[in-house]
Order: C-alpha cells, then structure tokens, then sequence
C-alpha cells in the first residue's frame, strides 16, 4: 500500500488554505492549547484500498493514484473519521465529496486571488531630445520598479517577452521640432497604446502599468493622455542626481501654489506656465497669447532640477492640476484652448496628459517645444 507524499500534502493544504474542506475548521490550531499544531487530515475520496472494508474502496481508479492530492481532502479528525464510516459513506458518496472538494477549493483560490497582484508591464518610451540620443536600458526600469514600486515586471507571452516599447529616436526633425517629425512621431505612440497596451488591459492581461519616458514635452503629454484610466498607472522620473529611476526614500514636502499671473480680455484663451525645473517670464510668451489669462504653478520652496525625487511630490503635483483643471469648468467656460508652456520634467508632463478629460469635455491643450529661446507651437492634445 502506497503513502501519500510530503509533496501531495503540500499541494493538499495549501489547494484548501488551511480549513478542513467539510466544516471549514482552522486546521493550524489545537483547541487545548491552542498552539500551531497541524490537527488536519488527508482523508480519501476513493478509498486507498481497493476494497469493500475501505469506505468508497470499491471504484476503478488505480491504486497508485488514490493517494495523489486530486483523490483527497483535507479534513479534521473528526469530519474525518466520520466520512469514513461505512454507515456514514453511503450517504456522502464520492460524488459528493468530489463536489465538495472542488467548491471548497475554488472557494479558497478565489478569496486569496483578491489580494493585489504586485506584477506590473514596463511601458517604455525614449526618443532623441535637442538632437541627443536618449537611452533608457530596459535593466533600469526593472531595477526602479523593483526597488520603488515593491512590484515585479511580467512580460506577457503576448509581447513577446518584452516591455511594451515606444522608440522615437532617430526621427527627423527632432532638434527642430517641425510639424513632419511630430507626425512620424504621433503614430508609433498610438501604434503601441492601441495595439499592445489597449487590448491587454480589455483583457485584464494587464492589470498595472509601470511609465518610463524620455521625449519632447509634448509627446510626453500625448503619451499620458493616451493611457487608459481603467488599469493602475506608476510614472517614473529619472534623477539627475542619481542617474537612475528609482524614487528617493525621502519625501522633501515640495507642495504646488496656483496664482493667476495675468488678466486677458481673451476669453478663448488662457496660458498654465509651469515653474517646475526652471522658470517662464511673461515675457517669453509668444506674442500672440498677449490678451490671453495667464496662471502660474509654482512648487514651493522653488523650482529644482530633481524637483520629482519622490512620488508624493509627483501625487501633489497631479492633486494641484486636476484642481486647476477644476477650476477652470467652472470660472473659463468660453475657454477653447489651454496653452501649456514651462519647464516640465517627465513624470508630470505624462501625469498632465493622464489627467486630461476626453477632448469633448474640456478645453484643446496645446503643447510648445521651446527653440532658439522661443516658444513654438507643437501638438494640440
């Protein structure tokens, strides 16, 4: 007669979590001293002899399987030792127990399965800025969502075991920002969002995304505004000072104050400078946003290369726009166009496009590439 292995009973209590699959007791628990001690049983479906004195021993599944974890059932001693009465076994039947068993269990899978998956796909976008290459190893952002985010990169059999790649570089027309590289630009985003991002997420194959990104200003906001606000997103920023992604342990408290810097007479129009990394004077604007309101976003204490160091001031930063934009529905409701101009690193400049309601119900934003110490118009998001 076979034994059931220390392998079988593994699979056995962690398939039914513990509980005994008939009463539902804690079977990690003595009731006299109520100690950790296993109090559970392996108790067989069909019997482990092939016989009439085995409680249901009589069935054709072969021997050497009546002691593998898919013939058993984890039970107390009791549930056990009464199933296995020949009076009692007449009435819970194999049948019943194989039903049990398998509600019991998916029971189980079901309950611990609602615990938040810790996987997260890499989407990751670099492209040429000022005319410099950027590169941006798939090993960093591994190691950043790693460290940062407690998460673990899933590259799904779908994509080719790869993160999800947006490359911009080397197009032309990059250091001067024309209207041509933006359009050879603009489709490879929606190539990858639309058809490798879009349908894992209706899936449910993707569940988290993790966000790096080294572009223009205005692609970075393009991106944001094409990922969907159905899976959970992370934004990375890369640290000037470290050289890599991951997020400091310190939050410095940088806060963001609104002010309106500006009164126009043009109601179509109105300009967000954001002072993030540097400062915008007014009169940088181009000319013909002169009649436009002016607001300001400023982070206090002050502007800072490494202003993003930690992902509350990005969570701050998102709380300050979404309460702008807020605003703006209900003081600007002629306004048509948000110009968005400053010095903006990358994880807010995707965390503006990602908040952008749908185009039908706010204002256009549009986007500029600062060239030869102006301001030129790019993408209208």
């Amino acid at each position: 007669m076979m034994a059931v292995s220390d392998n079988e009973k593994r699979k056995l209590w962690v398939r039914a979590g513990g509980r005994c699959t008939l009463c539902k007791k804690y079977l990690l628990e003595g009731e006299l001293t109520y100690k950790e001690v296993f109090v559970g049983e392996a108790a067989h479906i069909v019997g482990q002899k092939d016989s009439a004195k085995s409680a249901r021993g009589v069935d054709p599944l072969p021997e050497e399987k009546r002691d593998l974890a898919e013939n058993l059932l984890l039970a107390c001693s009791f549930c056990h030792t009464e199933i296995d009465k020949l009076l009692v076994a007449e009435l819970i039947d194999k049948e019943f127990l194989r039903w049990r068993k398998q509600e019991h269990e998916d029971e189980i899978r079901h309950q611990t399965s609602l615990t938040k998956s810790r996987r997260t796909v890499i989407l990751r976008m670099a492209g040429d800025v000022r005319g410099d290459r950027m590169e941006l190893p798939r090993d960093a952002a591994v190691e950043a969502v790693i460290k940062s985010g407690g998460r673990f990169p899933v590259f799904p059999e779908a994509y080719d075991q790869k993160s999800v790649e947006v490359d911009l570089r080397g197009i032309d027309g990059e250091a001067d920002a024309t209207a041509a590289f933006y359009a050879a630009a603009v489709p490879k985003i929606d190539n990858a969002i639309d058809h490798r991002v879009h349908p894992g997420v209706l899936s449910q194959e993707i569940q988290h995304i993790s966000v790096f990104a080294i572009a223009r200003l205005p692609l970075l906001v393009y991106l944001g505004s094409k990922l969907d606000d159905g899976v959970a997103i992370d934004v990375y920023q890369r640290h000037r000072s470290t050289q890599n992604w991951v997020w400091s342990a310190v939050d410095p408290g940088t806060t963001f104050e609104l002010t309106q810097a500006r009164n126009g007479s043009n109601a179509g129009d109105a300009v967000l400078i954001a002072n993030l990394s540097g400062t915008t004077p007014l009169a940088d604007l181009p000319v013909e946003l002169d009649e436009a309101d002016v607001f300001q976003l400023d982070p206090r204490p002050g502007p800072a290369e490494d202003l993003f160091a930690h992902p509350a001031v990005l969570a701050r930063f998102e709380e300050a726009i979404r309460a702008f934009f807020t605003g703006l529905e209900r003081t600007h409701k002629q306004l048509e166009r948000l110009h968005l101009i400053g010095a903006i690193p990358v994880s807010p400049a995707v965390s503006i496009g990602r908040i952008l309601k749908s185009a039908g119900l706010r204002p256009a934003v549009v986007t500029y590439d600062r060239i030869d110490g102006g301001y030129i118009q790019a993408l209208v998001v």
